[in-house]
């Protein structure tokens, strides 16, 4: 296998995505105003990019047709048949006396649809047991929806033996955005400002590379007289996201470890993350700052207790209250997470831009670990 070969590929590769790339500035498939605006992990403003979408009376001027098309992208899991969408009401931080509901769909036969959505934050204490305890003393039928990116399931101490559906961004979102744009197609404003929603969202969970890249780049790669290098490509892809993090991260981590006195342990990252942690020697009890990733849940990062020698119950206590009080907000805690909160996943992009072209994710993890560190500090831990 000729290295020269797998290099002069690559080159031919990167020729492609960079010609792609310039087609979509000309058309406005890079220039994206929810990016440019920086609506990314902030749930209040795409629920009310939602909200708005769904509203019968929203400024589409569509009247109900995108909430029928959400309910038939729901499906089977809708339950409420007589769902009135002609006549139905959009709300969103809906007060309640146990909580804000991010998105209420209400219609005048008592029904409601309840959509809690998360993006990258955690869930509050009991949120969703609360929601539906509202609910039940409201509404004579309702369905609870919990909206993530990729469609994960909520935490056990927030949904209890609550009813309620996941459906994702990475899925249900993009499919009924397909079905808004269909039925916006005589209207351009609106056509367009769903389109650029659409591939924003699409970015946010690695799905924008487009049709016409995967047709070129399979037809390349059809013809290239060595599919030995492509086959050396493709197993050895995993591995490049271990070296980036060997080169680019680790060396900053450690560094920053040493000045503080800390522990560093790396133990893997893939596409969606690095995981490692870190801790005292001198703290009191096993826990440890860890930043973590599991399949099907996502990214996040916290203090982790090891199997042995939990946090006593004073001491979580402590920690919790204190972390509240430093958050302003109820927090998220777990059996052997006193504390946890989701994080935006690494894509392609921030491989690039944050980990090694800049020092950007390297900085928002220090300043996440200062936090944790300052609040340890105050409690004599």
């Amino acid at each position: 296998m000729d290295i020269g070969n797998i290099q002069g590929l690559l080159n031919q590769v990167a020729t492609i995505n960079k010609k792609n790339a310039e087609i979509l500035d000309a058309t406005g498939g890079r220039f994206n105003m929810f990016r440019i605006c920086g609506v990314n992990h902030y749930e209040n403003t795409h629920s009310s990019i939602l909200a708005e979408l769904l509203n019968p009376q929203g400024s589409h001027s569509l009247k109900n047709q995108f909430l029928d098309a959400f309910l038939e992208t729901i499906g089977k899991d809708f339950a409420l048949k007589d769902f009135d969408t002609a006549n139905a009401t959009v709300h969103t931080e809906y007060v309640t006396d146990n909580g804000r509901i991010d998105i209420l769909i209400k219609d005048h036969k008592k029904n409601a649809i309840i959509i809690e959505n998360k993006i990258y934050a955690c869930d509050q204490h009991e949120q969703l047991k609360r929601y539906d305890s509202s609910a039940k003393k409201y509404f004579e039928h309702y369905q609870i929806y919990y909206l993530t990116l990729f469609g994960r399931e909520a935490s056990e101490q927030s949904a209890g033996k609550a009813q309620y559906c996941t459906i994702s961004y990475a899925e249900t979102i993009i499919q009924w955005l397909d079905k808004c744009i269909a039925l916006a197609v005589r209207l351009p404003l609106v056509r367009e400002t769903l389109i650029q929603y659409s591939n924003h969202i699409k970015q946010l969970t690695d799905q924008d590379m487009n049709n016409k890249n995967e047709e070129e780049i399979t037809s390349l790669l059809a013809k290239f007289h060595d599919l030995k290098a492509i086959q050396s490509i493709y197993f050895n892809y995993h591995k490049i996201f271990y070296q980036i993090a060997k080169d680019y991260f680790n060396p900053k981590m450690k560094e920053y470890a040493q000045k503080k006195e800390l522990e560093y342990s790396y133990e893997n990252s893939d596409k969606d993350h690095i995981s490692f942690c870190l801790r005292k020697k001198n703290w009191k009890e096993n826990f440890y700052i860890s930043f973590e990733f599991e399949k099907g849940k996502g990214y996040y990062y916290g203090i982790f207790n090891g199997n042995e020698h939990q946090l006593s119950d004073e001491n979580r206590k402590k920690l919790r209250e204190k972390l509240q009080e430093r958050f302003n907000s109820e927090i998220q805690e777990a059996a052997l997470w006193p504390y946890y909160e989701y994080i935006p996943r690494l894509s392609i992009e921030t491989w690039e831009s944050d980990v090694r072209d800049s020092k950007k994710f390297f900085e928002d993890c220090k300043q996440r670990i200062e936090t944790l560190l300052n609040v340890i500090e105050e409690l004599g831990l």
